[in-house]
């Protein structure tokens, strides 16, 4: 689970194919994080249980680590 107090690079995981990539954490707010993933902004929310989670072009996206 990622850290509330992570700041720097994340892991992002495709839901679909299970790829992981890195992704850099840009912004917080209390039920949602900003990354930046190879140049594109994506706000990953936090779900009902209490992971953040994201869709960018139908293609949907999990925080892994912090």
């Amino acid at each position: 689970m990622l850290d509330f107090n992570a700041i720097g690079t994340v892991v992002v995981k495709n839901s679909e194919s299970g790829a992981l990539a890195e992704a850099t954490l840009t912004a917080r707010t209390i039920g949602a994080l900003d990354v930046n993933l190879n140049g594109i902004p994506i706000t990953f929310a936090r779900d009902n249980k209490n992971r953040y989670i994201a869709t960018f072009a139908n293609l949907k996206f999990e925080l892994v680590s912090g």
